[in-house]
């Protein structure tokens, strides 16, 4: 303990040489004020932070550097994010410029092109009529987002040219409708003639009343596509209604349509729980099917507890699916449910070396099994001084001292991403003996046969955590898996919605329960502060509990995604609450859940404490015998919409 002391002095030590106030630095490029850049660039030589002002005065002034400019600074700092970010800029640059010649240079050594500096490659090889190159950009058309003006000329060349079609042009509508983007399908008619049934007026109809689009006969191309969107407008609200329409409509459409139109029947309905989707599924059949359909028409039988068809349909994913633990786990479960156990053992058994949700319930059911010991270690005193030293980590420390934390994260991660396993472990042991847990978590998953798991799981003011959950009768290990899910242990984090603190409170729900707790001063500022934050966590997870049948799955789903969702979930009578999480519609919820359960899991394991998962997993009981509760609240931390 005495030399990571240590090492926490002399960490602070190397901090205190970056003298650069990375706050003025802020609100020079911000204000593009070149004087105080300069001035700042200039005075930085030697200190562990002297890149970053230079490359804000290079940043703002990009349109009028030349080449010399800009290689200077890559060749003194290759191989760092700034570098990256810089030559980035300088393509995006050259690309306004149409330099080709210096952009064919630069661009193969940037390591994660943007769509943007790809659209911009893939003008250059227009230009010097290099086919197999540009013909790589007809990827890049099957977007439903709207893309860069940088691929506008690209995709008008691969029109000429053929390598787009029309198909392809109408491929492409489909997927912006899907995605409810009828402001780009619009901008698209272009590609397709400019049919009536792609006008404003047309789409708003299909939008607004879906149900009168299928008042006529779908006459061509552009009237499917109209009625399609139609029909998963309405499905959304009615997907028995779309089922009955979109059936008398397309008796006539073109077999693959008509998949497509049941596949996407199938996909609604089973995010919204309907007992038809499988069959519309089914009826879709499993041609052309994305990731999401594929997934979704496994959960759609799995919500009815078919489980032959939940084998045949997890039989028929490619390679690349059955390899994800999710899958192995319930083809498992699925050969148990036909009495084909001693199949279902072999799958089981390969799970269980891992530490995820699906392989902690897998290590479970197959009983203890016999292996290695895992080692448990951490790093000595003299790798983790070694480690402190590498010029990334140098920089991530110094800009985590001045709480540029996106930053200092892009250096840590660079940082280690060509160590190997001593030398990440060594980084891991230096992250956790300074505060920087979520660095210790991210660098420790890595090799996880190797580390100290308490790297991996570490439980920071546990005096504090476990007197707060122990007032509210809650379960430790239970609420720190739920704090390193939501803030990976940084204390002053804030997300993009608002949520802030260890246990990422909205502002509302923050407000409430201070209310609640008869806090009759309390200030927002104040829900950062680690005790404060984890006193109104946790009364707010018992509020959940008290609500919610005191089960911990549908406070979790509750907690991430509000407790009006958690019970809109749940089923008529009682479900299998593995169904459960594995069909909650949306994806970060689902995934939440599936993380903090697991982590509560570990966290039980290094308490000592004997709950498993699958006595947290009981049955979830029917909306019937739930009271109908108060449901003015969202999620602690806002959730998602999916």
């Amino acid at each position: 303990m005495k030399s990571l002391l240590a090492l926490i002095t002399l960490g602070a030590s190397l901090c205190a040489q970056a003298q650069i106030d990375l706050s003025q630095l802020r609100d020079a490029a911000r204000s593009r004020d070149l004087a105080t850049l300069n001035h700042l660039a200039k005075n930085a030589d030697g200190e562990v932070l002297e890149m970053y002002p230079r490359y804000y005065l290079l940043s703002a002034q990009i349109n009028t550097l030349s080449e010399d400019d800009v290689a200077a600074f890559l060749n003194r700092y290759e191989g760092s994010p700034l570098a990256e970010r810089l030559r980035a800029d300088w393509l995006r640059e050259l690309g306004k410029r149409q330099d080709w010649v210096s952009y064919d240079v630069e661009y193969p050594k940037l390591d994660s092109p943007s769509v943007e500096l790809k659209c911009y490659a893939a003008q250059s090889a227009a230009l010097r009529n290099d086919v197999a190159a540009l013909a790589q950009a007809k990827s890049l058309w099957f977007s439903a987002k709207p893309l860069a003006d940088a691929c506008n000329p690209v995709f008008d060349t691969l029109f000429t040219r053929n390598v787009l079609t029309q198909d392809d042009a109408w491929a492409r509508i489909r997927l912006v409708l899907n995605a409810n983007r009828s402001d780009l399908a619009r901008q698209l008619a272009a590609r397709v003639g400019f049919p009536a049934e792609l006008s404003a007026k047309s789409l708003a109809r299909a939008a607004n009343t879906p149900d009168k689009v299928f008042d006529a006969a779908a006459e061509g191309r552009a009237a499917r596509e109209m009625q399609l969107y139609a029909m998963q407008r309405l499905a959304r609200k009615d997907a028995d209604r779309a089922a009955q329409l979109f059936q008398s409509a397309s008796i006539n459409w073109p077999e693959a349509d008509q998949r497509y139109g049941w596949q996407q029947l199938g996909l609604i309905a089973a995010k919204n729980h309907n007992d038809n989707a499988s069959s519309w599924f089914a009826r879709g059949g499993s041609a052309e099917l994305d990731e999401a359909g594929r997934f979704w028409s496994v959960r759609a039988a799995l919500r009815v507890r078919d489980f032959k068809t939940v084998l045949s349909r997890i039989d028929a994913m490619p390679a690349d699916d059955l390899q994800l633990s999710v899958w192995r786990y319930w083809k498992a479960e699925a050969l148990k449910a036909q009495g084909r156990g001693t199949e279902a053992q072999p799958l089981l058994l390969g799970l269980t070396d891992g530490d995820d949700f699906y392989s902690l319930l897998a290590r479970e059911e197959i009983g203890p099994v016999a292996g290695a010991s895992p080692q448990h270690k951490r790093a000595e005193a003299a790798e983790v001084r070694a480690i402190e030293n590498v010029p990334g980590i140098r920089r991530a420390l110094a800009l985590y001292a001045q709480n540029w934390r996106v930053e200092g994260t892009r250096e840590w991660s660079s940082a280690i991403k060509g160590m190997n396993d001593s030398q990440m472990l060594a980084a891991a042991t230096l992250a956790d003996a300074r505060g920087l847990y979520d660095r210790s978590i991210d660098t420790a998953e890595r090799l996880k046969p190797l580390s100290d798991p308490t790297l991996r799981y570490p439980y920071p003011w546990r005096n504090v955590v476990t007197r707060a959950a122990q007032e509210q009768g809650l379960d430790p290990a239970w609420v720190y898996g739920l704090i390193r899910q939501e803030s990976r242990f940084v204390p002053d984090i804030r997300s993009s919605a608002g949520a802030a603190g260890l246990m990422q409170l909205m502002p509302g729900t923050a407000k409430w329960v201070a209310g609640k707790m008869g806090r009759k001063r309390f200030d927002l500022s104040e829900v950062t502060d680690i005790p404060t934050n984890v006193s109104m966590g946790t009364f707010y997870l018992r509020y959940l509990l008290d609500r919610l049948d005191d089960h911990p799955v549908l406070v979790t789903a509750g907690y991430n995604a509000g407790p009006g969702r958690a019970r809109n979930w749940q089923n008529d009578d009682a479900l299998d609450a593995a169904i459960y999480i594995e069909t909650i519609p949306f994806d970060e919820t689902r995934n939440y859940v599936k993380k903090v359960l697991a982590n509560a899991q570990h966290y039980g394991a290094s308490f000592g404490t004997s709950t498993t998962l699958h006595q947290r997993l009981a049955a979830i009981p029917g909306k019937l015998v739930t009271p109908p509760q108060d449901n003015t609240l969202g999620g602690a931390d806002g959730g998602d919409s999916n």
